[in-house]
């Protein structure tokens, strides 16, 4: 295991229980452990981001087809055309048979094309896929894209086209942020902000790694441990991307945060660890908080039936919207405005069964 992963593991397991990994990341962790052992980091996005958020076609989940079903209802007829057959006649992958490729590739276009159609001001034309991490290589009109580019701008554009002050959104938190690919986008297209990941390893190996690289001029605060914020602080006030373990966010200043955000990783906590990283969410954020999970999902591994009404959102905080997500229909995604005022919050209670989408 690389020494940097090594350490993260040490540092992580002297954290309070609630951080913990529970059965399920422990499984998904030695998974990614293994896969960047055999792989390389030069291939994560090949490899690891399957276990995120990539979705490679293999049989027709539910997942896929409710995209097809919202792209196709959403774009114009042309532009279904266009791409469709210009898909067809494009390269395939070598880890994918020739079917499965042209399926992948034309979802990821599809869901390009809308991010584009979608976007009035045209800031989606400011990204491009990274060549770091080895990705398939599938373009639209010349440029290197994938499903995680366009998921992470139609999640950026969610927040930031809401009814909210966006230019006091000056620092954001992102909880479970994976390799780092909403970080990506934000620091692409609000430059002036500071991103604070917080992950457990391997995630926040490569995070550190991808967007330190992906950034290299700006100012980083590299994960350690640290058992007093004072010294760190100005170090951590003065960087503008840095990283930390789940249990470093104890330490930060109350009300330091401008936006905090969750992405398809609430769902598959335990009930006491979601009720703990919401707590540090309320204690640590004076604007926005942003979350997108699985409107249902079976937990397996910890044997827990997750729906929508799991989260124990304080009464404090208003909600802005709570709604069905643009072509990942089977999420849902919600935007509160936090109060300065900071409540305790329970665990929620689960639902057991065996049913739900994972």
């Amino acid at each position: 295991m690389d020494l940097r992963i090594s350490e993260m593991f040490e540092e992580l397991s002297h954290a309070r229980e609630e951080v913990l990994p529970s059965k399920l990341w422990t499984q998904l962790n030695n998974q990614n452990v293994q896969q960047l052992e055999s792989d390389g980091y030069e291939n994560f996005k090949r490899t690891i981001t399957k276990n995120y958020f990539t979705w490679v076609i293999g049989v027709m989940s539910p997942g896929i087809k409710s995209q097809y079903t919202y792209l196709w209802q959403h774009l114009p007829s042309i532009t279904l055309l266009s791409v469709g057959l210009r898909t067809l006649f494009m390269g395939s992958h070598a880890e994918i048979p020739w079917k499965n490729a042209v399926s992948y590739n034309l979802l990821c276009r599809l869901g390009w094309a809308y991010a584009l159609h979608s976007d009035a001001a045209q800031r989606v034309n400011v990204l491009t896929e990274p060549v770091e991490g080895n990705p398939f290589l599938i373009t639209y009109n010349g440029k290197l894209i994938s499903q995680d580019l366009s998921n992470s701008f139609l999640e950026y554009r969610s927040i930031m086209d809401a009814k909210i002050k966006t230019q006091s959104i000056r620092t954001v938190m992102e909880l479970g942020a994976g390799y780092g690919r909403t970080g990506y986008v934000f620091l692409k297209l609000k430059p002036d902000i500071r991103y604070i990941v917080v992950d457990i390893p391997p995630a926040l190996y490569v995070a550190e790694k991808y967007l330190s690289s992906q950034f290299a001029d700006r100012r980083i605060f590299r994960f350690r441990p640290f058992q007093d914020y004072k010294t760190i602080a100005q170090e951590f006030e003065q960087a503008q991307i840095a990283f930390l373990l789940p249990h470093q966010l104890e330490l930060l200043p109350d009300k330091s945060i401008d936006l905090s955000i969750n992405i398809s990783s609430l769902h598959e906590m335990l009930p006491e660890q979601v009720a703990y990283y919401l707590n540090q969410i309320d204690r640590l954020t004076h604007g926005y908080f942003y979350m997108k999970q699985w409107k249902q999902w079976f937990n397996s591994v910890d044997q827990l039936l997750v729906k929508e009404d799991y989260y124990p959102i304080p009464q404090s905080w208003t909600r802005m919207f709570w709604r069905e997500c643009a072509v990942q229909t089977l999420f849902f995604e919600a935007l509160f405005a936090i109060s300065v005022n900071h409540e305790s919050i329970s665990p929620p209670r689960p639902t057991e069964g065996q049913t739900g989408w994972g």
